[in-house]
């Protein structure tokens, strides 16, 4: 009798291999679909590239007649942000009409795809639609990138398949913070790397080598990182620092445990010196529920922990002591939200122009008969006020409601103006544009009317956390007008009322442009609608909760879920940070690649669909 159970068992073996083989590749070919993940994750944060161009909003009075402007952090990475899109979406067609891929759908991406559906009807239907398509000065966050943000949520959560997939991404992650951490620190301790000479060749294109520098106005030893501004350095750390200490705490692996402590000691450095304080926020509740969700392995990582914090205290100690005059002086007007009543309350451009001083309201108007020109002053009952003229040709009012104002004719591209000088602040009008009403010279040298902006919320608190609480104050009024549909992707800047001149001044935004509301839930609000934010918000709500419910009882024995429950945590400082920052370019990528990953996670978890690799 022949025995043929070696050949079975060594055909048992071939197809063991086979088998093996088969899924080795097929895990390398899904790593390929996962690179424009890693691209923007690990790549597209560090990406600096010198860009010349025309805002194209010369045509506003609020704005400089300058048509050459330079940005170095935000343009190129919206384009190749937008390239990374474009390739997933090539490839999810490649894999669902070539492959025949099956699309799976969770209920947690329906209020995403709201969201994304009334940003675009939004800029399809604004009045400033060339910019939401294009992006604008000082964001370059268009609708494109909008919907790009949407797309990689659902990319990744068609395309992350294994525990691997993830290892992968965070992988490439975990290289980029560390380079992230280097950078940090060689800012923090003056030696900027980017205004280095091979950081000028690698920014600069070759014909500006010889003509340009590279300098920042952050001032000495700050942290910006190529992240465009040092508060949004604080948000990436927020994000970034919850994962890696989830990981830190679950990971087994000493090589990994030394990189994720030397990544974590340079999100310190990079956070301290940035001197951001509206990200400790979000951190703070993110280390609460590090210790909530990972109370069963804190106290067995002892070992770890004490080094980890240890670092993090000594590099707080350092950094603060470089920076303790900036920090402390920060947290003052951080937290300086005393209600404040300024001396100058309001000027109105009409026939004729009012002051209201100290709570007294002076009117003026000059006439000229082309030689000569009078101005006459008068209180809020038209009673005249006089005044006298000295040797230097100012007009001293006797007035003692109006001590502290001075007078003085001026000429401007020879139109006759009056200068105001008000608590030694220099306010220039002229009647003599034409239509015989008031117009204010702003300091772009544009005569312009001023308004008074509507306010809610904040009124009488305008100094609260360094100067938001007027912007956000003027910005909640906003939001009545664009309930369905807001303004348009990126049009903050053109919807905010810019010529309100006065509580500009009074509230330390005298010249300045408000680009941004520095907080990301009412700029959603604003540019895409009231009902896109609700949509956001729900689908964070919806993923929240999934998350919670997941993971709540803090065993963490296979890596789908030590990553869900850090990226759930990082997710949430991100969130949170969001009160007072902004969307971004710059980190908001790597964000909506977290929250895909995240969701996949939980869908792979909750439908019990290849939970080991």
């Amino acid at each position: 009798m022949k025995v043929k159970a070696p050949q079975k068992a060594s055909q048992y073996n071939r197809k063991t291999r086979n088998s093996s083989n088969s899924r080795q590749n097929k895990q390398q070919n899904n790593k390929l679909y996962l690179l424009p993940l890693v691209f923007v994750t690990a790549i597209l944060p560090l990406i600096m590239r010198f860009y010349e161009y025309d805002p194209g909003l010369t045509g506003f009075v609020w704005f400089s007649d300058n048509t050459s402007w330079f940005d170095a952090f935000l343009y190129y990475k919206q384009i190749f942000f937008l390239l990374a899109c474009s390739v997933m979406l090539l490839l999810i067609l490649y894999k669902v009409f070539r492959d025949k891929m099956r699309i799976h759908f969770s209920m947690i991406l329906l209020p995403l795809i709201i969201y994304g559906l009334l940003a675009l009807l939004s800029t399809l239907f604004s009045e400033y639609s060339s910019f939401g398509f294009t992006g604008i000065y000082e964001q370059f966050e268009s609708v494109f990138v909008l919907l790009g943000y949407c797309l990689v949520v659902f990319y990744a959560f068609l395309f992350i398949n294994s525990e691997e997939d993830i290892r992968f991404i965070f992988h490439y992650l975990l290289i980029s913070v560390l380079v992230m951490g280097v950078l940090g620190l060689s800012q923090a301790v003056g030696h900027d790397f980017i205004a280095t000479q091979l950081g000028k060749y690698l920014v600069l294109p070759s014909k500006y080598w010889n003509e340009l520098g590279l300098s920042f106005n952050f001032g000495p030893n700050r942290v910006y990182l190529t992240l465009y501004n040092p508060n949004y350095v604080g948000v990436y750390v927020a994000l970034i620092v919850p994962i890696l200490i989830g990981l830190l705490l679950t990971e087994k692996s000493r090589n990994k445990i030394i990189l994720y402590i030397a990544a974590l000691a340079g999100m310190v450095v990079c956070l301290v010196g940035s001197q951001s304080k509206t990200a400790l926020i979000g951190l703070f509740f993110a280390l609460v529920l590090v210790v909530i969700f990972f109370r069963k392995y804190i106290f067995r990582k002892s070992k770890i922990m004490i080094p980890v914090i240890s670092i993090g205290a000594a590099a707080v100690i350092l950094m603060g002591a470089i920076n303790f005059s900036a920090i402390t002086g920060t947290i003052n007007r951080l937290f300086n939200a005393t209600s404040t009543a300024p001396a100058l309350t309001d000027i109105e451009t009409e026939e004729f122009l009012a002051i209201t001083y100290k709570d007294n309201e002076l009117k003026a108007t000059i006439a000229s008969d082309g030689n000569d020109i009078t101005v006459l002053l008068f209180d809020i009952d038209n009673n005249i006020i006089s005044y006298t003229v000295d040797e230097n040709n100012i007009f001293v009012i006797d007035d003692s409601r109006f001590a502290g104002i001075q007078v003085t004719p001026a000429v401007y591209n020879d139109i006759i103006c009056l200068k105001f000088n008000i608590e030694d602040k220099e306010w220039v009008f002229s009647n003599q544009l034409g239509d015989d009403t008031f117009y204010y010279l702003n300091s772009k040298g544009k005569f312009d009317k001023i308004i008074t902006a509507d306010s809610a919320l904040l009124t009488g608190y305008e100094n609260f956390a360094t100067g938001r609480g007027y912007i956000w104050s003027r910005t909640i009024p906003l939001l009545k007008n664009h309930i369905l549909l807001g303004s348009g992707a990126d049009t903050f800047t053109l919807v905010f009322p810019q010529q309100d001149y006065v509580n500009l001044y009074n509230y330390g935004f005298d010249g300045q442009l408000i680009t941004r509301p520095h907080n990301q839930y009412l700029q959603i609000g604003v540019q895409t609608g009231v009902i896109s934010l609700i949509a956001l918000l729900v689908f964070y709500i919806m993923y929240a909760i999934s998350s919670i419910k997941l993971f709540w009882q803090g065993t963490f024995t296979d890596f789908y879920s030590q990553a869900g429950v850090s990226i759930f945590i990082g997710s949430t400082a991100y969130m949170i940070a969001g009160i007072s920052n902004d969307s971004t370019i710059t980190v908001a990528p790597v964000f909506w690649v977290l929250m895909g990953i995240g969701i996949a996670i939980n869908y792979k978890i909750k439908n019990s669909v290849n939970i080991k690799s």
